[in-house]
C-alpha cells in the first residue's frame, strides 16, 4: 500500500490541476465566507439548530451500500464522527462488507446512483462556528477546514468508478484503491484541522472536541461478527465444488478470511480519541487495517481461482452472496 507521504505530493499536484483556480471554489461549493455560514462573533450567540440535534450535518449510507466500493457514499458519516462523535454512530467499512460487495450482484442502471453525492461540508463547518464562535484571527483557519472538507469529498467524486467490475477479485482490487483514496481525503483535511484545533482556547475546544457529550465512551460498531466467514467459505465451496487437490487452497482462503477478521478486531478502538484530531488518526488506522484485511481476502481468493477450470471459474465469478 503506498504510504501516505509518499502520495500527497501527488495528490496535491491533482487537486490543484482539478479545476482552473478562479472556478474551484465555486464547482466544489466552497463558498464559505463569514457572511455566508453566519459565523458568530467572539462571545455573540449563534443561528440555527442546536449543534448536537443540528438535521442534515451528516447522512449514514443506506444499508447494503457499497462503501468500499464508493466510499464517497460514507464521506458525510466519516467526517462527521471525527467532527462531531454520537453514542449511535457505526463504522461504514467493516469486514462483513468486504463479502458483500465482492458478492453482491448490482444492477448497471444502479451504478450512477452512488455518485455523485451531497456536500454536506456547509451544515457541519456552520454547526463549528456556532460551537467554537471564532476570533478575527481562527475565522480563515475555519475556512480552510471548510475547503479542504469541499477538496476532499470532491476528490473522492472523482475517484467514483464508472462501474462495478462483475469479477469479486477485481472488486477487491477496486476496494483497495478506494480505500487508499479515502486515506489521502483525510490527509487533505488533517493541516487544516490541526492549525484550526490549535488556535482554540480551552474553552472552544471542550464543545469542538467532544460535540456529543463523553467521546470516550463512544465506539465504533466495527468488530466482525462470528462465523461470517465460514458460511462464505460453505457458499463457495457448494458453487465451485472443489476437487481433493483444490481443497488445499480452499483451505488459505479460509485462513485469509480468518486472519482478515482477526486483524481488524484487533484494530477496532475501544474507545474513540477526546481530540478530533485522534479521531481522523485513529479513521486512518482502521482504514489502513481495512486496506490490509481486503488485500489478504484479495491474494487468497486470486490463487484460488488459478486452480479452477473454466467452468468452475464461471461458477465462481457468478457467485452471489447477496442481491442488491
Amino acid at each position: 500500500m503506498p504510504t501516505v507521504s509518499t502520495c500527497i505530493g501527488v495528490l496535491a499536484i491533482a487537486l490543484a490541476a482539478l479545476l482552473p483556480p478562479a472556478q474551484e471554489a465555486k464547482a466544489f461549493g466552497l463558498n464559505f465566507g463569514p457572511l455566508h455560514l453566519n459565523l458568530p462573533l467572539p462571545g455573540g450567540p449563534g443561528r440555527g439548530h442546536d449543534a448536537r440535534t443540528a438535521p442534515g450535518d451528516r447522512q449514514a449510507p443506506q444499508s447494503g451500500a457499497p462503501t468500499l466500493l464508493y466510499p464517497v457514499l460514507a464521506w458525510s458519516s466519516l467526517y462527521g464522527d471525527i467532527l462531531s462523535p454520537q453514542a449511535t454512530s457505526s463504522w461504514s467499512f467493516g469486514y462483513q462488507d468486504i463479502f458483500d460487495q465482492t458478492f453482491t450482484k448490482y444492477p448497471p442502471q444502479g451504478v450512477a446512483e452512488f455518485c455523485p453525492y451531497r456536500d454536506t461540508t456547509p451544515e457541519i463547518v456552520a454547526r463549528i462556528a456556532r460551537q467554537t464562535a471564532p476570533d478575527a484571527a481562527q475565522q480563515p483557519l475555519l475556512q480552510n477546514l471548510a475547503t479542504a472538507l469541499g477538496q476532499a469529498n470532491g476528490y473522492l467524486v472523482k475517484s467514483c468508478p464508472t462501474e462495478i467490475p462483475a469479477q469479486p477479485v477485481a472488486r477487491l482490487q477496486l476496494m483497495e484503491s478506494q480505500i487508499d483514496a479515502t486515506i489521502m481525503a483525510l490527509e487533505i483535511v488533517r493541516p487544516p484541522l490541526q492549525k484550526f484545533e490549535q488556535s482554540l482556547s480551552d474553552k472552544q475546544r471542550a464543545p469542538f472536541d467532544a460535540a456529543s457529550g463523553a467521546a470516550g465512551d463512544i465506539a465504533p460498531a466495527c468488530k466482525a461478527g462470528p462465523g461470517s466467514a465460514k458460511e462464505s467459505i460453505a457458499q463457495l465451496e457448494q458453487a465451485v465444488q472443489p476437487t481433493d487437490v483444490q481443497r488445499d487452497a480452499l483451505a488459505k482462503v479460509e485462513d485469509a478470511f480468518n486472519r482478515a477478521a482477526v486483524d481488524l478486531n484487533a484494530d477496532c478502538p475501544g474507545a474513540v480519541s477526546p481530540t478530533a484530531l485522534g479521531r481522523l488518526e485513529a479513521t486512518e488506522t482502521r482504514l489502513d487495517a481495512m486496506w490490509r484485511a481486503v488485500e489478504t481476502i484479495q491474494v487468497a481468493l486470486a490463487d484460488f481461482q488459478k486452480s479452477l477450470s473454466d467452468e468452475q471459474n464461471s461458477r465462481f465469478n457468478a457467485l452471489q452472496l447477496a442481491t442488491r
